[in-house]
Formats: structure tokens, sequence, C-alpha cells
């Protein structure tokens, strides 16, 4: 009996079955994990080439009337031998998508009431002659717009307005030399702006009558906002400012360009002293990396004709030093934003300068009136690369005034870098053309 019992109650005590579970709902499969992000793709690219100052001095028109080639009936079959003047530097201004200088001169033969020294004019055959040498944009904002009266003006506009060039900073009304011309390069959409703070005579009259745009900070801010209103990516603004020969800023350029930077400038392009001055990488405050260039110096000009290595002080040569700006614009994907929405920027990338030097030939024709037009090319290492001599133009050439692109040596080494020209536009962006814009432009 006490056995069953015990029995019994083992059995009362055994766990119980547990109820079977509910059958398990399937899931979605686990999404594939993203790759790590490398970051922005390019979408595209354009390249900015800014030069300073074409100034026409007299001597600089006859060196190109010495290239003129003429047709059976008299015409010129090559700009009046414009082209001449850059043929150092032509392929290398063609090989930008944009390129930019300050067309310091009238261009008004029908108004022409005289040069003299500070007064300039020149034929209209110089503007086709600068876009085929690769110039796509001038700036005619400058103190020698008036240099030829209104009449003058006027006469340059119409000039201008019948070139394939874009200008900037002159236009049939004030509002009109005040507004952002737009172009259009590899999808990226650029805003040129242009002003002058400096005028020998300003003849602006009515706000509707023919203007150039003087400068005023609350009127340039308003154009730049204006232009990102109209769909610009990049702006660029050239500005005539600055204290001639002076090789640094005022601190009230430096205050200018900080606020236009600050207001959505992306480049400035400085001239009017007619010497380098310092390119500043700015930060903005709406986290862009914009550039000025305060001063590229001249691009052509009869300054410094007389300058000889190691007769005069080397500053008495700075005039005919100037400076290639290159920009290249590049537009990036950098993906949906955090609402979903693309975030695609233009920003500006590979600032290299290149030193450029005007080759005067002044004094060899002094010596020796037969002596033959020829620009000299250095080679790879700095020595003579040979001579591209050609045919003899005649006796009366006073400057040549022909560009290269320069490997300027370090500052200290004088001889080298006053001996003339230098290594053709090929060496572009080499260690030694950057690193000397670094010794000059810091």
């Amino acid at each position: 009996m006490v056995l069953l019992t015990l029995l019994a109650a083992l059995i009362s005590c055994a766990p119980r079955p547990l109820p079977a579970p509910d059958p398990l709902t399937p899931t979605d499969a686990p999404q594939t994990v993203s790759r790590r992000w490398k970051g922005p793709t390019v979408v595209a690219k354009a390249r900015v080439i800014a030069v300073g100052d074409l100034l026409m001095h007299g001597m600089v028109q006859k060196s190109a009337a010495l290239g003129n080639r003429l047709g059976a009936a008299g015409e010129s079959l090559n700009h009046e031998g414009f082209p001449v003047l850059f043929e150092h530097v032509d392929d290398y201004l063609r090989s930008a998508d944009l390129t930019f200088a300050n067309l310091e001169t009238p261009v008004a033969p029908k108004a022409n009431k005289g040069t003299r020294q500070f007064v300039f004019n020149v034929s209209a055959a110089f503007l086709p002659a600068l876009q085929d040498v690769g110039f796509d944009v001038v700036s005619f904002a400058n103190n020698h717009v008036y240099d030829q009266g209104r009449d003058g003006f006027v006469e340059t506009l119409d000039n201008l307005e019948g070139s394939k060039l874009t200008f900037v900073g002159a236009g049939r009304t004030c509002a009109q030399s005040q507004a952002p011309k737009m172009t259009e390069t590899n999808g990226i959409k650029v805003a040129w702006l242009g002003a002058s703070k400096v005028y020998n005579d300003n003849l602006n009259a009515a706000e509707t009558e023919a203007c150039s745009f003087a400068y005023d900070r609350d009127k340039a801010l308003a154009a730049v906002k204006a232009a990102r209103a109209a769909g610009a990516e990049i702006v660029i603004f050239s500005i005539h400012w600055g204290q001639e020969y002076k090789t640094a800023p005022s601190q009230a350029e430096v205050d200018d360009a900080h606020a236009l930077m600050d207001g959505g400038v992306d480049l400035i392009i400085g001239h009017h002293p007619h010497v380098l001055q310092p390119v500043e990488i700015y930060a903005t405050p709406d986290g862009r990396r914009a550039v000025v260039a305060y001063s590229l110096g001249n691009f052509i000009s009869n300054q410094s004709a007389w300058y000889l290595f190691g007769t005069q002080q080397d500053h008495h040569g700075y005039t005919r030093d100037g400076l290639a700006l290159q920009v290249d614009l590049v537009k990036k994907d950098y993906g949906p934003g955090p609402d979903g929405s693309p975030q695609v920027k233009v920003e500006l990338a590979n600032v290299l300068g290149v030193p450029l030097w005007t080759d005067n030939n002044s004094k060899r024709q002094r010596r020796d009136p037969a002596h033959p037009h020829r620009a000299h090319r250095r080679g790879a290492q700095g020595h003579p690369g040979g001579v591209r001599g050609r045919e003899r133009l005649g006796e009366e050439p006073r400057a040549e005034a022909a560009h290269r692109a320069a490997q300027r040596p370090p500052r200290g080494d004088h001889r080298r870098r006053r001996r003339g020209a230098a290594a053709a536009a090929a060496r572009v962006g080499r260690r030694d053309a950057a690193g000397s814009v670094h010794d000059r432009v810091a």
C-alpha cells in the first residue's frame, strides 16, 4: 500500500508536456549593406585662366604692325599682326575653357582724339585677334575706358558687342554695366562681373546712358546676389583697384575682397597696380574656398622698356612681370542630403600661378636696327632652347612685347630670373613654376 501511494505521488509530480509554440512568421530578407562612401563624384570640370592688363602702348602696336601680313588687295590677313604679340602663350591660353584679361584701352578708331602717354586707343582688329589667341572674356571697367571720351566709350561698346567676346563692367546703361554676364561651359554656369575703383576721367552721365561700373560695395553685393539667383554656380568678379607699383594691397582692398567673397564671390581678379600682388585663398562663412588675386600685373605693355639686368635695381623690371592665374572649376555630386535632395556643388580646385615675362627688344633694336623680330625660348633646364627666327619685318621695332610662360627661379636667383624669357607654356604646373609663385605671391 505504501509503495502504491509513493508511486502515485511520483506520477503526480512529473512535468506536464508544454504546448507547441505558435508557428513563426517569416521576416523580410536583410538589406544588403552598402559599401563605404568613397567621397563625391566629379560630374564636370572647366578650367579658367586669368591674366592682367592689356596695355596698348604705341610701341606695342608698332610691334604688332611689324607682324602684319597683307593680302593682294592690301587687306590684313592676320588682324593687323596683333596675334604675333602672343604667339608664345597662345597655345596655353587656348588650353583653358574660359580665358580672361583686363582690356585697358578703348577700341575706338572712329572717335580717336589721339594718343599719348597714359592715353590709349587701338584698332578694332585687336578684338578678333584676342579671340583668335584664346580669350573669351574681358573687363572694360578701368581707368582708361574714357581715354577717347564718351564717344570713344560708346564706340568701344559697339565693337565689343560686334565681337564674340563676353565683356563686363560696361553697358548701355548703368544697370547693364552692373549686371552679371552668364556663360555655361561643360555644364557649369559661371557669372562674370566687373567694376573699377579708379578712373582718370569718370565721364559717367545719367543712369540711363552708357556707363562704366564704378565700384560700390552694396551695388556689387546686390549684383552677386542677382547672379546666384539667376543660377550661377560660380561667380567671378574682376576689379580695377589699388595703388600703382605697390606689391601689396591696402587694407581697404583686403576688406573689399573679403566682403565680396563672404557675399558669394568665388574668384576675384584684381588689376591696376601693374606689378604682382599676393594671391589669397579665403574660407567663407558658408564653407566655400574662395580665391583673390589682388593684382596679376601686366600681361602686355611697354613698361620697363629699358630695364636691363645688371645695370638697374631689380624692382625696375617688376612691370614686365605678370601672372596667369589658373583655376579649375569642379562640379561634384555629394549624393543625397538628409532630406533626400541631391547635393551638387561647384568648387575651385588646382589653383596655380604661372609666371609671365614681357620680352622687350628695344635695346637690341637700338644697337642693331637690322636685328630680326625674334623670340627666344628656353629649354627644359632653363638654357637657351633655340631661337625662333622669323622673316625680318622692318627696322623700327622698339618693343617686341611678346609674352612667354616663364619658369621663374626663386627670388634670390636674380640672374636666372632676369635673363629674359623662360620655358614654353608646356611647362605649366611644373615644380619650379609653382614654387616660384609661392615665393613671389604669398
